[in-house]
Protein backbone atom coordinates (compact mmCIF):
# COMPACT_ATOMS: atom_id res chain seq x y z
CA UNK A 1 0.00 0.00 0.00
CA UNK A 2 3.15 2.14 0.29
CA UNK A 3 3.44 2.75 -3.30
CA UNK A 4 0.13 4.64 -3.67
CA UNK A 5 0.19 6.81 -0.84
CA UNK A 6 3.66 7.75 -1.79
CA UNK A 7 2.71 9.45 -5.51
CA UNK A 8 -0.75 10.20 -3.96
CA UNK A 9 1.24 12.52 -1.19
CA UNK A 10 3.64 13.96 -4.22
CA UNK A 11 0.47 14.53 -6.26
CA UNK A 12 -1.02 16.23 -3.21
CA UNK A 13 2.42 18.51 -2.81
CA UNK A 14 2.36 19.48 -6.15
CA UNK A 15 -1.28 20.30 -6.07
CA UNK A 16 -1.26 22.60 -3.17
CA UNK A 17 2.66 24.18 -4.33
CA UNK A 18 1.01 24.57 -7.87
CA UNK A 19 2.13 28.02 -9.45
CA UNK A 20 0.28 28.54 -13.19
CA UNK A 21 2.64 31.39 -13.73
CA UNK A 22 5.71 28.94 -13.23
CA UNK A 23 5.42 26.60 -16.20
CA UNK A 24 8.50 26.22 -17.36
CA UNK A 25 9.91 24.16 -14.59
CA UNK A 26 6.34 22.77 -13.24
CA UNK A 27 5.64 20.77 -16.59
CA UNK A 28 9.11 18.73 -15.79
CA UNK A 29 8.24 18.11 -12.71
CA UNK A 30 4.98 16.84 -13.37
CA UNK A 31 6.33 14.67 -15.89
CA UNK A 32 9.50 13.47 -13.41
CA UNK A 33 7.31 13.38 -10.45
CA UNK A 34 3.89 12.23 -11.47
CA UNK A 35 4.02 10.46 -15.09
CA UNK A 36 7.02 8.28 -14.86
CA UNK A 37 6.66 6.79 -11.52
CA UNK A 38 2.66 6.21 -12.21
CA UNK A 39 4.07 4.42 -15.36
CA UNK A 40 6.35 2.19 -13.46
CA UNK A 41 3.60 0.72 -10.54
CA UNK A 42 1.10 0.32 -13.44
CA UNK A 43 3.43 -1.48 -15.97
CA UNK A 44 5.63 -3.41 -13.18
CA UNK A 45 3.08 -5.00 -11.28
CA UNK A 46 2.40 -8.27 -10.83
CA UNK A 47 -0.51 -10.16 -10.39
CA UNK A 48 -2.32 -7.01 -9.29
CA UNK A 49 -6.46 -6.54 -9.90
CA UNK A 50 -9.15 -9.07 -10.39
CA UNK A 51 -8.87 -9.12 -14.06
CA UNK A 52 -5.09 -10.21 -13.63
CA UNK A 53 -5.78 -14.05 -14.45
CA UNK A 54 -8.00 -13.84 -17.53
CA UNK A 55 -5.57 -10.63 -19.08
CA UNK A 56 -2.60 -13.26 -18.14
CA UNK A 57 -5.00 -16.44 -19.73
CA UNK A 58 -5.49 -14.08 -22.98
CA UNK A 59 -2.03 -13.46 -23.41
CA UNK A 60 -1.03 -16.76 -23.06
CA UNK A 61 -3.50 -18.16 -25.86
CA UNK A 62 -2.99 -15.44 -28.45
CA UNK A 63 0.49 -16.96 -28.97
CA UNK A 64 -1.05 -19.83 -30.82
CA UNK A 65 -2.81 -17.60 -32.82
CA UNK A 66 -2.43 -16.42 -36.56
CA UNK A 67 -2.70 -12.59 -37.35
CA UNK A 68 -5.82 -13.20 -39.65
CA UNK A 69 -7.22 -14.69 -36.63
CA UNK A 70 -6.03 -11.71 -33.91
CA UNK A 71 -7.16 -9.06 -36.77
CA UNK A 72 -10.48 -10.44 -37.02
CA UNK A 73 -11.23 -11.10 -33.24
CA UNK A 74 -13.30 -8.83 -30.80
CA UNK A 75 -11.33 -5.52 -30.03
CA UNK A 76 -9.09 -6.25 -32.73
CA UNK A 77 -6.44 -3.70 -31.78
CA UNK A 78 -5.43 -5.15 -27.91
CA UNK A 79 -5.08 -8.79 -29.61
CA UNK A 80 -2.72 -7.76 -32.63
CA UNK A 81 -0.87 -5.73 -29.88
CA UNK A 82 -0.33 -8.88 -27.77
CA UNK A 83 0.36 -11.01 -31.24
CA UNK A 84 3.22 -8.72 -31.89
CA UNK A 85 4.97 -8.96 -28.41
CA UNK A 86 4.92 -12.35 -29.07
CA UNK A 87 6.60 -11.83 -32.27
CA UNK A 88 9.60 -10.33 -30.03
CA UNK A 89 9.31 -13.06 -26.95
CA UNK A 90 8.38 -10.27 -24.98
CA UNK A 91 7.02 -11.04 -21.42
CA UNK A 92 3.65 -10.34 -20.03
CA UNK A 93 4.49 -7.34 -18.21
CA UNK A 94 5.67 -6.08 -20.88
CA UNK A 95 2.22 -5.67 -22.14
CA UNK A 96 0.92 -3.92 -18.75
CA UNK A 97 3.53 -1.41 -19.31
CA UNK A 98 2.69 -0.66 -22.69
CA UNK A 99 -1.01 -0.16 -22.17
CA UNK A 100 0.06 1.22 -18.77
CA UNK A 101 2.47 3.93 -20.35
CA UNK A 102 -0.20 4.75 -23.43
CA UNK A 103 -3.08 5.75 -20.32
CA UNK A 104 -0.62 7.62 -18.21
CA UNK A 105 0.37 9.42 -20.98
CA UNK A 106 -2.70 10.65 -22.28
CA UNK A 107 -3.37 11.50 -18.61
CA UNK A 108 -0.72 13.22 -18.64
CA UNK A 109 -1.72 15.38 -21.58
CA UNK A 110 -5.38 16.30 -20.58
CA UNK A 111 -4.09 16.99 -17.13
CA UNK A 112 -1.27 19.15 -18.39
CA UNK A 113 -4.45 21.27 -19.92
CA UNK A 114 -6.29 22.26 -16.60
CA UNK A 115 -4.88 24.95 -14.15
CA UNK A 116 -3.79 22.99 -11.78
CA UNK A 117 -2.34 19.91 -13.21
CA UNK A 118 -1.28 17.97 -10.15
CA UNK A 119 -5.04 18.81 -8.79
CA UNK A 120 -6.43 17.07 -12.06
CA UNK A 121 -4.48 14.15 -11.81
CA UNK A 122 -4.77 13.34 -7.93
CA UNK A 123 -8.36 13.31 -8.76
CA UNK A 124 -7.79 10.63 -11.25
CA UNK A 125 -5.51 8.40 -8.78
CA UNK A 126 -7.82 6.95 -6.60
CA UNK A 127 -9.93 5.00 -8.84
CA UNK A 128 -9.04 5.81 -12.74
CA UNK A 129 -5.71 4.84 -12.31
CA UNK A 130 -5.25 2.71 -9.08
CA UNK A 131 -8.53 0.49 -9.87
CA UNK A 132 -8.93 0.62 -13.72
CA UNK A 133 -5.96 1.52 -14.97
CA UNK A 134 -4.43 -1.71 -12.91
CA UNK A 135 -6.44 -4.23 -14.29
CA UNK A 136 -8.13 -3.56 -17.37
CA UNK A 137 -5.73 -3.14 -19.87
CA UNK A 138 -8.17 -2.96 -22.82
CA UNK A 139 -10.31 -0.39 -21.41
CA UNK A 140 -7.05 1.52 -19.83
CA UNK A 141 -5.23 1.48 -23.73
CA UNK A 142 -8.72 3.02 -24.66
CA UNK A 143 -9.04 5.92 -21.93
CA UNK A 144 -5.51 6.83 -23.07
CA UNK A 145 -6.68 7.39 -26.15
CA UNK A 146 -9.53 9.19 -25.60
CA UNK A 147 -7.41 11.99 -23.26
CA UNK A 148 -5.74 12.49 -26.55
CA UNK A 149 -8.82 12.58 -28.38
CA UNK A 150 -10.26 15.01 -25.76
CA UNK A 151 -7.26 17.81 -26.97
CA UNK A 152 -7.49 17.45 -30.32
CA UNK A 153 -11.45 18.21 -29.83
CA UNK A 154 -10.36 21.34 -27.63
CA UNK A 155 -8.18 21.84 -30.52
CA UNK A 156 -11.29 21.58 -32.84
CA UNK A 157 -9.86 19.36 -35.00
CA UNK A 158 -12.06 17.04 -36.02
CA UNK A 159 -10.30 14.43 -37.81
CA UNK A 160 -7.91 14.00 -35.01
CA UNK A 161 -10.42 13.29 -32.95
CA UNK A 162 -12.33 11.13 -34.98
CA UNK A 163 -9.69 8.96 -35.57
CA UNK A 164 -8.08 8.58 -32.48
CA UNK A 165 -11.45 7.40 -31.10
CA UNK A 166 -11.83 5.58 -33.78
CA UNK A 167 -8.54 3.75 -32.51
CA UNK A 168 -9.14 3.61 -29.12
CA UNK A 169 -12.66 1.35 -30.31
CA UNK A 170 -10.84 -1.15 -31.79
CA UNK A 171 -9.09 -1.35 -28.14
CA UNK A 172 -12.57 -1.62 -26.35
CA UNK A 173 -15.66 -0.73 -28.65
CA UNK A 174 -18.06 0.99 -26.05
CA UNK A 175 -15.51 4.35 -26.19
CA UNK A 176 -17.67 4.45 -29.66
CA UNK A 177 -20.13 5.83 -27.57
CA UNK A 178 -18.27 9.32 -26.92
CA UNK A 179 -18.15 9.95 -30.72
CA UNK A 180 -21.79 11.47 -31.05
CA UNK A 181 -21.39 13.25 -27.88
CA UNK A 182 -18.52 15.40 -28.99
CA UNK A 183 -20.08 15.70 -32.55
CA UNK A 184 -23.31 17.15 -30.48
CA UNK A 185 -20.87 19.98 -29.31
CA UNK A 186 -18.84 20.71 -32.07
CA UNK A 187 -21.53 21.38 -34.50
CA UNK A 188 -25.20 23.40 -35.01
CA UNK A 189 -26.11 22.02 -38.57
CA UNK A 190 -28.57 19.30 -37.67
CA UNK A 191 -27.78 17.84 -41.28
CA UNK A 192 -24.14 17.44 -40.78
CA UNK A 193 -24.73 16.31 -37.15
CA UNK A 194 -27.10 14.10 -38.62
CA UNK A 195 -24.69 12.39 -41.21
CA UNK A 196 -21.99 12.57 -39.02
CA UNK A 197 -23.91 10.42 -36.33
CA UNK A 198 -25.45 7.92 -39.11
CA UNK A 199 -21.84 7.35 -40.04
CA UNK A 200 -20.26 7.12 -37.06
CA UNK A 201 -23.09 4.30 -36.50
CA UNK A 202 -22.16 2.34 -39.66
CA UNK A 203 -18.56 1.85 -39.14
CA UNK A 204 -19.40 1.07 -35.44
CA UNK A 205 -21.37 -1.57 -37.06
CA UNK A 206 -19.13 -3.06 -39.32
CA UNK A 207 -16.46 -3.05 -37.81
CA UNK A 208 -16.85 -3.55 -34.39
CA UNK A 209 -20.21 -6.19 -34.74
CA UNK A 210 -18.90 -8.99 -33.22
CA UNK A 211 -17.03 -7.19 -29.93
CA UNK A 212 -21.01 -4.96 -29.17
CA UNK A 213 -23.00 -8.53 -30.03
CA UNK A 214 -20.32 -9.66 -26.70
CA UNK A 215 -21.48 -6.68 -24.83
CA UNK A 216 -24.88 -6.71 -25.25
CA UNK A 217 -25.36 -10.74 -24.35
CA UNK A 218 -22.92 -9.89 -21.16
CA UNK A 219 -24.66 -6.31 -20.01
CA UNK A 220 -28.30 -7.46 -20.74
CA UNK A 221 -28.80 -9.73 -17.29
CA UNK A 222 -28.89 -9.23 -14.00
CA UNK A 223 -26.07 -11.56 -13.39
CA UNK A 224 -23.23 -9.37 -14.55
CA UNK A 225 -23.30 -6.47 -11.87
CA UNK A 226 -20.66 -3.55 -10.96
CA UNK A 227 -20.26 -3.47 -6.86
CA UNK A 228 -19.71 0.22 -6.04
CA UNK A 229 -21.13 1.87 -9.41
CA UNK A 230 -23.52 4.09 -7.30
CA UNK A 231 -20.70 5.77 -5.40
CA UNK A 232 -18.79 6.51 -8.53
CA UNK A 233 -22.10 7.51 -10.28
CA UNK A 234 -22.58 10.11 -7.26
CA UNK A 235 -18.71 11.08 -7.78
CA UNK A 236 -19.34 12.05 -11.07
CA UNK A 237 -23.22 13.60 -10.67
CA UNK A 238 -21.34 15.76 -8.17
CA UNK A 239 -19.07 17.23 -10.92
CA UNK A 240 -21.89 17.49 -13.24
CA UNK A 241 -24.09 19.64 -10.91
CA UNK A 242 -21.16 21.52 -9.89
CA UNK A 243 -20.88 22.56 -13.79
CA UNK A 244 -24.16 22.93 -14.55
CA UNK A 245 -24.33 25.82 -11.73
CA UNK A 246 -21.21 27.66 -12.22
CA UNK A 247 -20.68 26.47 -16.66
CA UNK A 248 -20.24 30.53 -16.99
CA UNK A 249 -17.76 31.20 -15.23
CA UNK A 250 -15.01 28.41 -16.54
CA UNK A 251 -14.48 31.12 -18.91
CA UNK A 252 -13.89 28.54 -21.61
CA UNK A 253 -14.83 28.10 -25.02
CA UNK A 254 -18.27 27.67 -26.54
CA UNK A 255 -17.90 23.97 -28.41
CA UNK A 256 -15.68 22.90 -25.19
CA UNK A 257 -17.97 24.05 -22.54
CA UNK A 258 -21.13 22.16 -24.83
CA UNK A 259 -18.80 19.18 -24.37
CA UNK A 260 -18.70 18.87 -20.94
CA UNK A 261 -22.42 20.32 -20.25
CA UNK A 262 -23.60 17.13 -22.57
CA UNK A 263 -21.25 14.80 -20.53
CA UNK A 264 -22.66 16.25 -17.19
CA UNK A 265 -26.09 15.77 -18.76
CA UNK A 266 -25.16 12.07 -19.60
CA UNK A 267 -23.85 11.23 -16.27
CA UNK A 268 -27.33 12.69 -14.70
CA UNK A 269 -29.38 10.32 -17.09
CA UNK A 270 -26.96 7.29 -16.04
CA UNK A 271 -28.68 7.70 -13.21
CA UNK A 272 -32.34 7.27 -14.46
CA UNK A 273 -30.51 4.56 -16.15
CA UNK A 274 -29.11 2.38 -13.48
CA UNK A 275 -32.74 1.84 -12.08
CA UNK A 276 -33.90 0.41 -15.73
CA UNK A 277 -30.73 -1.39 -16.99
CA UNK A 278 -30.31 -4.81 -15.67
CA UNK A 279 -26.60 -4.83 -15.29
CA UNK A 280 -24.84 -2.13 -13.56
CA UNK A 281 -21.97 -3.07 -15.43
CA UNK A 282 -22.98 -1.64 -18.62
CA UNK A 283 -23.51 1.37 -16.32
CA UNK A 284 -20.21 1.35 -15.06
CA UNK A 285 -18.52 1.16 -18.35
CA UNK A 286 -19.63 3.72 -20.01
CA UNK A 287 -19.25 6.29 -17.15
CA UNK A 288 -15.51 5.38 -16.92
CA UNK A 289 -15.81 7.55 -20.45
CA UNK A 290 -17.34 10.39 -18.55
CA UNK A 291 -15.08 10.14 -15.48
CA UNK A 292 -12.23 13.25 -17.29
CA UNK A 293 -15.66 15.59 -15.91
CA UNK A 294 -14.44 15.14 -12.58
CA UNK A 295 -10.76 15.93 -13.63
CA UNK A 296 -11.53 19.03 -15.54
CA UNK A 297 -14.02 20.48 -13.30
CA UNK A 298 -12.24 19.97 -9.63
CA UNK A 299 -9.14 21.16 -10.80
CA UNK A 300 -10.64 24.65 -11.98
CA UNK A 301 -12.91 24.37 -8.63
CA UNK A 302 -10.34 26.62 -7.13
CA UNK A 303 -10.04 29.50 -9.40
CA UNK A 304 -13.70 29.94 -9.90
CA UNK A 305 -15.03 29.51 -6.72
CA UNK A 306 -12.55 32.32 -5.09
CA UNK A 307 -10.41 34.97 -6.84
CA UNK A 308 -8.65 34.74 -3.02
CA UNK A 309 -5.50 32.52 -2.96
CA UNK A 310 -6.11 31.84 0.14
CA UNK A 311 -9.21 30.47 -0.06
CA UNK A 312 -8.76 29.23 -3.47
CA UNK A 313 -6.00 27.32 -1.34
CA UNK A 314 -8.37 25.75 1.47
CA UNK A 315 -10.58 24.67 -2.31
CA UNK A 316 -7.80 23.02 -2.98
CA UNK A 317 -7.06 20.82 -0.17
CA UNK A 318 -10.94 20.28 0.66
CA UNK A 319 -10.45 18.82 -3.19
CA UNK A 320 -7.09 16.67 -2.27
CA UNK A 321 -8.81 15.82 1.04
CA UNK A 322 -11.90 14.62 -0.92
CA UNK A 323 -9.02 12.43 -3.20
CA UNK A 324 -7.88 10.72 -0.51
CA UNK A 325 -10.53 9.56 0.91
CA UNK A 326 -11.95 7.73 -2.08
CA UNK A 327 -8.34 6.28 -1.87
CA UNK A 328 -8.45 5.11 1.43
CA UNK A 329 -12.09 3.53 1.35
CA UNK A 330 -11.37 1.71 -1.81
CA UNK A 331 -7.66 0.52 0.09
CA UNK A 332 -9.32 -0.04 3.03
CA UNK A 333 -13.13 -1.76 2.60
CA UNK A 334 -13.12 -1.85 -0.96
CA UNK A 335 -14.73 -5.30 -2.17
CA UNK A 336 -11.69 -6.18 -4.34
CA UNK A 337 -9.19 -4.05 -2.72
CA UNK A 338 -7.16 -7.54 -1.57
CA UNK A 339 -6.63 -7.47 -5.68
CA UNK A 340 -4.61 -4.90 -5.10
CA UNK A 341 -3.19 -4.72 -1.38
CA UNK A 342 -0.12 -5.46 -1.02
CA UNK A 343 1.42 -4.16 -3.93
CA UNK A 344 3.93 -6.50 -5.91
CA UNK A 345 5.96 -6.00 -8.70
CA UNK A 346 7.76 -7.91 -11.24
CA UNK A 347 11.07 -8.02 -9.41
CA UNK A 348 9.24 -9.71 -6.61
CA UNK A 349 7.74 -12.45 -8.86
Amino acid sequence: MFIYWAIFCVLATGALLNNERAIGWSRPAFLLLATVPTILMIGLRWKIGPDWPSYFEQFNYTKTYSFNRVATHADPGYFILNWLLHQVDAPFWVLNLVCGSVFTLGLTAFSSRQPNPWLAFIVAFPYLVIVVAMSGNRQSIALGLLFFALNAFEDRKFIKLFGLTLFASAFHGSVLLMLPICLMSYTTNSVTLVLLAFFTMGLGVYFFRDAFSIYARRYSTEKIQSTGVAYRLAMNSLSAAIFLATARRFAIPSHVAKLWRNISLCTLGLVLLLALIPSSTAIDRFLLYFFPLQFFVLSRLPRIASEDRHTAGQITMLVVFYAALVQFVFLTFGTFSTAYVPYRSVFGA
